[in-house]
C-alpha cells in the first residue's frame, strides 16, 4: 500500500467532495508545488485593512447569519453562508484591525459584569456577545506553488476560521496565536474570503478582556523549503575571560512542504545595530526529504558584544537564510541580545554581573479608553511611561503578551516577566 502525504489525503478528499470537475485541477495544483519556478523569498502582509463587521447572536441562529441551524456542515465549501463571495455584506461595517467591540457596548450596571468593565458581554447578552468578521483579498496568479499561512496573533475568543466556504480549524484561547496553512485551498489569480466568528460568551479571566479580533493578522508568503514558523530559537554565553566575546548558537527547523525532497544548507548571520555582518556561519549541505523536517544548529562567536542592558539595550539580528543550490528559498530576521542572568539565594538579580533591583509593575492588556485592541505606538508609550516612573520590569498579566509588547520591551530596554 502506498504511503500517502497528508496532501494526498487533502487531494483525494477534495477530489471526492467536489465531483469529477475537480479531478481535472488537481494535477496542476500538485505540479506547482514542485521547486521549479516556483519564487523563492518571504513575504509577510499585513492584513488589517478593509474587514467587515456586524455582531451575530448566540442564541437565535437567525440572527446569526445562520450559524448553528443545522446546515453548517453539510457541503465542503458551504461552510458559513458568510464565507461565500456571494454573500451581501453591504449592511456590514467596514473597518480595521485591531477592533475590539466590546469598548464601544454602552455600560451596563449589572453584578454580573463588574469585573469586565460593566460591558454586556457574556452569556446573559446573547445580542452583544458574537462577533463576526469578512475580508476579501486577492491572491496572484504568480503565487500558486508558495506556501501560504494566515497568522491570527489573538482572537477574543473561541474564533471560528472559515476561506472560500471551507472550514479551517477553530481556536478557544482568546490569547494564544494560532495559524492556517491555506495553500491547498487558496484561489490563485483571484479573490478570496477569509471569515471569522468570534464568541466571547465565556470568560479567561476576571478582568476586562474586550471581544473579537483584538491583535494583527497576517498572510506570509514562503518557498515549499522555508524556514519552520516558531522553530528558530537564540541563546547567547558571554565568556569571562576578556577577549573571548561571546558564543551565540542558533537552532532551527528547515520544512519542506513540498513534493520533492531538496537539498539545501542554513546560512546565519549576525548584524549589529548598524546593519554590519560580525559573524557567519554555514551548514552542511542536506537534503529535507518531502514533506519533512530538518533541525539544524550553528555556533557563531562574537568579539567584543555589545551587552543588552536596562540604559542601553543593544540588540543584533539574526538573518538566517535557507539555499538550496544557488537559489535562496527563505530568509527571516531575529532580534535578539547580548546579556548575561543569575539570580543569587543571597543578593538578588544580576544583569551582566551587576546587582539590579527589579522594581515592576503588573499590566493587563487593555488600556483605558482604548480596549484591548491597542495600536502598537500606544505598546511602546506605556513602557516608555513605565520607564519614566522608575520601573524596570514588566509582568504581562496574566496571559500571553502581544508581539509588538515584547519587542518594544527588547528595543526600550524592560525586563520581562511572562507570567503564562
Amino acid at each position: 500500500m502506498p504511503r500517502l502525504s497528508r496532501r494526498d489525503l487533502l487531494k483525494s478528499t477534495l477530489a471526492a467532495s467536489l465531483g469529477g470537475a475537480a479531478l481535472m485541477t488537481i494535477p496542476r495544483r500538485a505540479a506547482a508545488t514542485r521547486a521549479t519556478s516556483v519564487p523563492g523569498g518571504r513575504e509577510r502582509l499585513l492584513l488589517d485593512r478593509d474587514w467587515r463587521f456586524a455582531l451575530g447572536h448566540a442564541s437565535d441562529p437567525a440572527r446569526d447569519f445562520g450559524f448553528g441551524a443545522g446546515n453548517d456542515w453539510d457541503k465542503v465549501g458551504e461552510f458559513l453562508d458568510p464565507s461565500s463571495l456571494r454573500f451581501d455584506v453591504s449592511a456590514w461595517r467596514t473597518l480595521d484591525l485591531p477592533y475590539d467591540w466590546a469598548v464601544e457596548l454602552p455600560f451596563v450596571n449589572s453584578e454580573e459584569i463588574n469585573q469586565h468593565g460593566f460591558k454586556p458581554i457574556g452569556r446573559l447578552y446573547p445580542a452583544t456577545s458574537i462577533g463576526w468578521y469578512r475580508r476579501v483579498f486577492r491572491i496572484p496568479e504568480a503565487d500558486a506553488g508558495r506556501r501560504l499561512v494566515l497568522d491570527f496573533d489573538g482572537v477574543y475568543r473561541d474564533a471560528v476560521v472559515a476561506l472560500n466556504g471551507h472550514y479551517l480549524g477553530r481556536n478557544l484561547s482568546g490569547y494564544a496565536p494560532f495559524r492556517f496553512d491555506i495553500s491547498d485551498l487558496a484561489t490563485f489569480g483571484g479573490d478570496n474570503v477569509i471569515v471569522v466568528r468570534a464568541n466571547a460568551s465565556e470568560r479567561e479571566g476576571w478582568f476586562y478582556e474586550g471581544a473579537g479580533i483584538y491583535r494583527h493578522v497576517w498572510l506570509t508568503k514562503t518557498h515549499p523549503l522555508h524556514l519552520a514558523a516558531g522553530a528558530t530559537f537564540v541563546r547567547s554565553e558571554v565568556h569571562a575571560a576578556a577577549g573571548a566575546g561571546a558564543t551565540v548558537t542558533v537552532t532551527a527547523e528547515i520544512a519542506n512542504d513540498g513534493d520533492d525532497a531538496l537539498p539545501c544548507s542554513a546560512v546565519a548571520t549576525i548584524l549589529d545595530a548598524s546593519g554590519n555582518a560580525v559573524a557567519t556561519a554555514r551548514t552542511t549541505p542536506a537534503a529535507v526529504p518531502a514533506w519533512e523536517r530538518r533541525a539544524i544548529a550553528l555556533r557563531l562567536n562574537v568579539r567584543r558584544p555589545s551587552l543588552w542592558s536596562l540604559e542601553t539595550p543593544h540588540l543584533y539580528h539574526l538573518s538566517l537564510a535557507v539555499v538550496s543550490g544557488a537559489a535562496e528559498t527563505d530568509r527571516d530576521l531575529t532580534p535578539f541580545g547580548i546579556r548575561t542572568i543569575r539570580f543569587d539565594a543571597e543578593q538578588g538579580f544580576f544583569l551582566n554581573e551587576r546587582h539590579v533591583e527589579i522594581q515592576g509593575t503588573c499590566n493587563h492588556q487593555d488600556h483605558a479608553g482604548v480596549g484591548s485592541a491597542l495600536p502598537d505606538r500606544l505598546q511602546a508609550f506605556r513602557v516608555e511611561r513605565l520607564k519614566a516612573f522608575g520601573c524596570n520590569a514588566y509582568r504581562t498579566s496574566h496571559n500571553p503578551p502581544t508581539a509588538e509588547l515584547l519587542d518594544a520591551c527588547d528595543r526600550l530596554g524592560m525586563l520581562v516577566l511572562g507570567e503564562t
